[in-house]
């Protein structure tokens, strides 16, 4: 299995073009809607107010782009609005790609009752744009526009480490159509970081979302993973599947770790694609009565594939590592 990348960057760089530097304008209008291509920066162009008609991915979209002479040019004042995704029209999208850095700054000047609205990730070959919509109050989401089509979704994505989402198209349960993948940052602390996994299934009619969250993943690696502590030698052997794992826990730190050593799941969850295969990389926390907590809390890592089924996920094929640091 391709070994993953143990870094929140991972996600950013497995996935598609978010907090890019530059942009260029796309087709006002979607007549063939996405198909899986590689993926460049570029931000749209609203220029229309949306058709009935629900876009769905094909594998007949031309990837060329064609400029449009009626766009306002880019910019960086951000677009405030009353906060009601039914309010918006396709010129009221930002135009102009946003970093963390800049949602996190732009939010934090919003009034109590002011709602601001970014750009923060865009497949453009296949006119999908994600923007991050804050306000009025400490409301958050994600609106999701493919073409003339938008949906609301709430997903938060504000942090203090302001690490905005990341979105990839592919076929991830086999039906022949094809998904998408959004992968938003859940929180963390330093060292640590958990992402999160939904995806966009525009075959069920109304732009369905499902997502693998923290609780099912962590309940899975509860019955796959296992460990037994050997007192004598301060060793851990830890299995997962067919890999299996043995660390001196005298190595680690803790010569007298005060009890019983046992892995769980720690607080690491990172996402990442390779065309219409899903991974995921997991950290296993060591725990004992003298060990503080969270002190092994990436001793271990797991990387595993997802499985998706159209609705509901899995893991499948887990291996055992040590972190590279």
């Amino acid at each position: 299995m391709k070994k993953l990348i143990s870094l929140c960057t991972a996600c950013l760089l497995a996935l598609s073009g978010c907090n890019g530097e530059t942009s260029t304008t796309p087709s006002p209008e979607l007549s063939e809607a996405p198909v899986t291509t590689s993926l460049t920066v570029e931000t749209p162009a609203p220029t229309t107010e949306a058709p009935d008609d629900t876009p769905l991915p094909t594998d007949t979209m031309s990837l060329e782009v064609p400029p449009t002479e009626t766009l306002p040019l880019p910019t960086s004042t951000p677009f405030l609005w009353d906060g009601d995704p039914d309010s918006l029209t396709l010129n009221d999208f930002p135009t102009q790609l946003s970093s963390g850095e800049q949602v996190l700054e732009a939010v934090t000047a919003l009034g109590p009752d002011d709602a601001g609205l970014y750009l923060v990730c865009q497949i453009p070959d296949q006119d999908t744009w994600l923007y991050a919509a804050y306000g009025p109050g400490d409301k958050q989401g994600l609106i999701l526009r493919v073409g003339t089509e938008w949906r609301y979704y709430s997903i938060p994505f504000l942090s203090e480490q302001a690490h905005m989402p990341a979105m990839a198209y592919g076929d991830f349960d086999g039906d022949q159509n094809q998904e998408l993948a959004v992968v938003p940052y859940l929180g963390g602390s330093t060292g640590t970081n958990t992402w999160g996994l939904y995806m966009v299934d525009f075959y069920t009619g109304g732009w369905e979302v499902q997502q693998f969250t923290p609780g099912d993943y962590e309940a899975i690696l509860s019955l796959s993973v296992s460990s037994s502590y050997d007192a004598n030698a301060n060793t851990i052997t830890i299995t997962a599947g067919d890999s299996q794992l043995t660390l001196d826990v005298t190595e680690l730190g803790f010569p007298e770790p005060g009890g019983e050593v046992v892995a769980s799941p720690g607080s690491l969850a990172l996402f990442t694609t390779e065309g219409d295969d899903l991974y995921a990389t997991f950290s296993l926390d060591l725990s004992a009565p003298a060990i503080p907590e969270g002190s092994l809390d990436q001793a271990v890592l797991l990387q595993t594939e997802v499985v998706y089924t159209g609705s509901a996920f899995g893991l499948n094929a887990p291996s055992l590592s040590l972190p590279e640091f």
